[in-house]
């Protein structure tokens, strides 16, 4: 699933292609919406979900799931693209006088008018965006520590706590402060609780820019050959440690979860390299 850095990263491409411009044609599925002539006034991001305001107050809001996947395109090569795709795989399409901007197989979409009474919820109930400027890791934490019962993994997942983190940083970010993600959040000090969500923020700001990176820093600071600590990489070695990598699946709903059994073995070995 794409996380928090790579809608970000696909909000400040799209901001300046679209801020300005009149939409010709809005289709969701194939089918036209009451939005076309109307002027993009911004384009941002909120932890997965990225909103395209418009100047009557309505908005459009997209959510790549899983497995959706977002394209552009130049006017020609758009509309022979939405001429291949079947209505149903076109799940949000924007025309403009230069461009097509695409949605595939995205599992929500919004078009949501000013005067509806659910106008703004869905961003609303989220939490505060881990790549906001003025996000507070400290603020973060607290929201988590009111979920004791439920395991780490499954806090960091949760939208409402704070958006943007998805598995792979959930993952990554446990790895780095010594959790293991089975733990249940009550047993995690306050500050532990932070220093995690730290953690996945200077993570996923690491990922900001125009491209995704294809090496993430190791611990001591040098690129890695590899991209990932611990995630998708079942049964090879611990880049710390030399144990072999654990996977299980954890949470509800259940996701695939890695770490490394010797540097997250319980709370009382935290600590942030």
């Amino acid at each position: 699933m794409p996380e928090g850095d790579t809608i970000h990263r696909i909000a400040a491409s799209l901001a300046p292609r679209l801020t300005g411009k009149t939409l010709e044609r809005v289709t969701t599925q194939g089918l036209a919406r009451d939005v076309a002539g109307r002027t993009v006034t911004s384009v941002a991001a909120h932890g997965k979900h990225l909103v395209i305001e418009l100047d009557n107050g309505a908005y459009l809001r997209a959510h790549l799931g899983l497995h959706g996947r977002f394209r552009t395109y130049d006017r020609a090569a758009g509309e022979a693209m939405l001429g291949k795709l079947s209505p149903g795989r076109a799940s949000l399409a924007l025309v403009t006088a230069d461009g097509v901007f695409l949605w595939i197989g995205a599992p929500a979409i919004e078009v949501s008018h000013r005067r509806h009474p659910r106008h703004g919820m869905a961003v609303a109930t989220l939490g505060p965006d881990v790549l906001a400027d003025d996000f507070a890791c400290g603020l973060a934490a607290a929201r988590a520590a009111a979920h004791g019962a439920r395991l780490i993994a499954d806090v960091l997942l949760d939208q409402q706590v704070a958006a943007g983190i998805g598995n792979i940083y959930k993952c990554e970010a446990l790895f780095v402060t010594g959790i293991d993600p089975r733990i249940r959040v009550a047993a995690l000090e306050l500050a532990t609780l932070e220093a995690i969500y730290a953690a996945a923020r200077r993570q996923m700001m690491a990922n900001l820019g125009p491209a995704p990176r294809t090496t993430r820093a190791s611990l001591s600071g040098a690129p890695r050959d590899d991209r990932y600590f611990v995630y998708g990489r079942t049964g090879k070695p611990c880049i710390r440690c030399g144990t072999l990598i654990a996977c299980t699946s954890l949470g509800e709903p259940a996701r695939w979860t890695w770490w490394c059994p010797a540097c997250q073995p319980d709370a009382a070995r935290c600590s942030t390299p």
